[in-house]
């Protein structure tokens, strides 16, 4: 590994005056050394590939005044914040996943799965159409159209109403369903 605790002032400036050859170079040297600090944290090989590449992104995208209050002004060391970088980086998608977890864990004992099988369904679906059937014309097309996937402009051109009309038309019906969903489940 290159000793890149001493760079280049020239080198440096280029790279805060927008030249990101000198990015490139320090990627090609650090990218591994980075990847495997990342993997400490994740145990992942791809999410670990991603922190790495967020990281550089992150120094590309920022500008050049940036780039020389930082690494010129500052005095900021490159290497020493691409891995404080790769670091954070690491914690967040830590933090995420297990937030991501936590929230699948939260839904899955609030809503305990049913053991479905099709005479469930079919008896579900007769009471939804049942439901249905008590809705004015309009909310019924609307809500069934919009079940069936077509878009709000599908519907608008369609029925020949307006785009205001069909919002309201569906925010209607999914109230009804969301209320009278319970009387219907007898």
């Amino acid at each position: 590994m290159q000793d890149l605790n001493y760079i280049k002032p020239t080198s440096l400036n280029l790279f805060c005056r927008g030249e990101n050859q000198f990015l490139a170079y320090l990627f090609k040297i650090l990218a591994p050394e980075m990847h495997a600090v990342a993997y400490r944290y994740l145990k992942c090989e791809a999410e670990a590939e991603d922190v790495v590449a967020d990281c550089f992104e992150k120094l590309l995208k920022m500008p050049g005044d940036r780039r020389m209050q930082k690494f010129i002004s500052n005095k900021i060391n490159i290497k020493a914040l691409l891995f404080l970088m790769v670091r954070n980086q690491s914690l967040d998608v830590l933090k995420i996943n297990k937030n991501r977890t936590r929230i699948l864990e939260g839904i899955q004992k609030e809503f305990p799965k049913l053991a479905l099988n099709e005479s469930y369904s079919n008896y579900t679906q007769s009471n939804f159409y049942a439901l249905l059937a008590t809705f004015p014309e309009k909310e019924k097309l609307v809500l069934t159209l919009t079940m069936e996937g077509f878009t709000k402009e599908e519907i608008v051109n369609q029925m020949g109403i307006s785009q205001k009309t069909v919002s309201n038309l569906l925010c209607n019906a999914r109230r009804k369903v969301k209320t009278n969903w319970g009387n219907h489940m007898i």
